[in-house]
C-alpha cells in the first residue's frame, strides 16, 4: 500500500516503443484500461458465485430429498412385519427399437441381478416349476435352475395364461383363442377370434372379444369348444376372475364395474365405481393389473379419481381411498400391494395393514410380477433401508 503522499506506483501500458505520448494521454489510457480490469472481474466473481450459489441448493436439495424420502425404518415402524418378496421385472433399452432385459430383485430393494440381459422377452410369468414369457410371437419356458429358455409354441401368440396344466394363448392377426396341453403338447384351436384377454378357472376358459360390435365374455371348455356368451348386452373391456364371479368395466354404462357369474347368472352393477377401461391395444394380460379381490373387498383403480387407488367393501359399501398416486399398473400379494406410477419409474410397495410404504427400485420398469413360489427368509437385522 503506497504511503501517503507518494505516487501510486504506475501501470504499465502496452505500447510501440518509438511512440510518443503525454503524461495526460497515459493516464487517460490506464484509467481506461482499469475500468475493463474491474469489469472483467466484477463478472468473473459474479460467475462464480451463481455456481457456488447453485452447488449449495444443490446440496441442501438433496440433504432435503434425503431426510424426507429415505424410507428407513426400525422396529417400532413395523417393517419386521413386512414380508420379502421376490420380484421380477422388465426393462426396456433407450433406442428407437427397444430390447427387453429381465432382472431379479428383492421387494427389499437388495440383491438386484440381470438373469436375461438382452433376451426380448415380455409378459413374463411364474409357476411353482418354471418362468413363462413371450418373444417375438413365441411362447418360451423358463428354467429356475440357470434361465435356460426353450420355446415351446411358436404361433405368433399375442396374450397368454397358464392354468392347471394348460397355456391358454391368443394366435395370429385374427387373435384366435387357442389352448396347448403341457403334458401331451397338443394345441387346439377355439372359434373364438378378437380375444383382448384370458380369465380361467378349474373348469373352464373365459375369452373376451374387443371388436366394433362386440365386446363381451364367452365361456368355452379347456379344449376351446361349447361357446357361451355370458355377459349379455354389455361391453366389457378389464375383467378379473374371483372364484365363481367374474368382475369387469362396463363401457356401455361410463366405465362402472360390473359383476356376472361364470354360469352366466347374476349379471349386475357393483356400485356407482368406475375403473380403468380399454382404450386401445390392451398391452397386459387382463384386468389383474388394475382391480383385484381381498378378503370381501375390491381393490380397483378408480378413473374417475384421476387413476388412484379405492377399496370398495362389499359387505358395507364404504368406499375409500387407499393409495393417492396414479396408478399405472398393479399386484397384490398377501397383504401387500406393488405398483408402478404413471410416467414415473420404478416399482413402489404399500402394505394396507401396517400402512408400510417403500419404494423397491428406480429402474425404468416396463412390466413387473411377483415370484410367490420363492422362499424368502425376512432380514434379521432390527433395521432396513430400502434404497432410493
Amino acid at each position: 500500500m503506497p504511503i501517503r503522499g507518494e505516487m501510486e506506483p504506475l501501470q504499465r501500458l502496452q505500447f510501440d516503443s518509438d511512440e510518443q505520448i503525454s503524461r495526460k494521454e497515459y493516464l487517460k489510457r490506464k484509467r481506461k484500461n482499469s475500468k475493463l480490469l474491474k469489469k472483467r472481474s466484477k463478472i468473473t466473481y459474479m460467475l462464480m458465485a451463481s455456481f457456488m450459489a447453485l452447488a449449495v441448493y444443490i446440496v441442501i436439495q438433496l440433504i432435503i430429498y434425503k431426510r424426507y424420502n429415505s424410507f428407513k425404518y426400525t422396529l417400532g415402524d413395523q417393517v419386521n412385519s413386512q414380508s420379502i418378496y421376490s420380484i421380477l421385472f422388465v426393462t426396456e433399452g433407450y433406442t428407437y427399437d427397444p430390447v427387453y432385459s429381465v432382472s431379479s430383485i428383492l421387494s427389499s430393494g437388495e440383491d438386484e441381478k440381470s438373469i436375461l440381459p438382452s433376451s426380448d422377452l415380455e409378459q413374463i410369468s411364474v409357476t411353482e416349476e418354471c418362468m413363462y414369457g413371450i418373444k417375438e410371437g413365441t411362447i418360451c419356458k423358463i428354467s429356475r435352475d440357470g434361465y435356460q429358455i426353450e420355446e415351446i409354441i411358436k404361433d405368433n401368440a399375442k396374450k397368454y395364461i397358464v392354468q392347471n396344466g394348460y397355456i391358454f394363448y391368443t394366435s395370429g392377426d385374427e387373435e384366435r383363442l387357442k389352448t396347448y396341453n403341457l403334458t401331451t403338447g397338443e394345441t387346439k384351436s377355439s372359434d373364438l377370434t378378437s380375444v383382448q384377454q384370458i380369465l380361467a378357472n378349474d373348469k373352464n376358459v373365459f375369452g373376451i372379444t374387443h371388436t366394433t360390435s362386440d365386446k363381451s365374455i364367452y365361456r368355452l371348455n379347456y379344449d376351446g369348444q361349447d361357446s357361451n356368451k355370458i355377459s349379455g348386452d354389455e361391453k366389457v373391456s378389464y375383467a378379473i376372475i374371483d372364484e365363481n364371479t367374474i368382475y369387469f368395466v362396463n363401457r356401455s354404462h361410463e366405465d362402472k364395474i360390473y359383476k356376472v357369474g361364470t354360469d352366466g347368472n347374476g349379471l349386475e352393477k357393483v356400485a356407482d365405481i368406475k375403473s380403468v377401461a380399454h382404450r386401445g391395444e390392451i398391452s397386459q394380460v387382463n384386468g389383474k393389473r388394475y382391480m383385484f379381490i381381498k378378503d370381501k373387498r375390491l381393490y380397483y383403480i378408480n378413473a374417475a379419481d384421476e387413476d388412484t387407488l379405492w377399496c370398495y367393501d362389499f359387505a358395507t359399501g364404504d368406499n375409500s381411498k387407499i393409495i393417492s398416486s396414479s396408478i399405472e399398473i398393479l399386484q397384490n400379494v398377501d397383504n401387500t400391494i406393488f405398483y408402478k406410477i404413471d410416467k414415473e419409474m420404478g416399482v413402489y410397495l404399500y402394505n394396507y395393514d401396517t400402512k408400510f410404504m417403500a419404494l423397491v427400485t428406480k429402474r425404468r420398469v416396463k412390466e413387473f410380477v411377483i415370484d410367490t413360489y420363492v422362499d424368502v427368509k425376512q432380514q434379521p437385522s432390527n433395521e432396513l433401508e430400502i434404497p432410493l
